[in-house]
């Protein structure tokens, strides 16, 4: 029986990108979803943030309830759709200009509201 092997914690994960990623870009592989910290040039080893709190810029109009998914949905946010990147961690009102989302956290299966269990990712 094959036998896994670790290799890092799933806080990053090396990238290297066809083209140059700025800083605080939202970089998707597949249903992979991860934030550049730093800029990184094409072609060059860099790596992409998978767990965190971010703050990312959102169309005025769309509202974020605290703990609601939010989703990226060609290349913008929204409230479904897409693929998960993760969960609004401070309310985030149609006029304001962003949202707080804690990265790749989906929540928890829990049938009661007890608050849930926060796990380290």
């Amino acid at each position: 029986m094959p036998k896994a092997r670790f290799v890092q914690r799933a806080e990053s994960v090396d990238f290297t990108p066809n083209r140059d990623i700025e800083s605080g870009e939202v970089v998707r592989l597949g249903n992979l979803i991860g934030v550049a910290k730093l800029p990184i040039q094409a072609g060059e080893l860099g790596t992409l943030a998978l767990s965190g709190v971010f703050d990312l810029p959102k169309t005025v109009g769309l509202s974020f309830p605290v703990g609601s998914a939010v989703y990226w949905n060609s290349g913008a946010l929204s409230p479904s759709g897409g693929v998960l990147l993760g969960l609004a961690v401070k309310s985030a009102p149609g006029e304001s200009s962003s949202v707080r989302i804690l990265l790749n956290y989906n929540g928890n299966d829990s049938t009661t509201d007890d608050g849930g269990e926060w796990q380290s990712l």
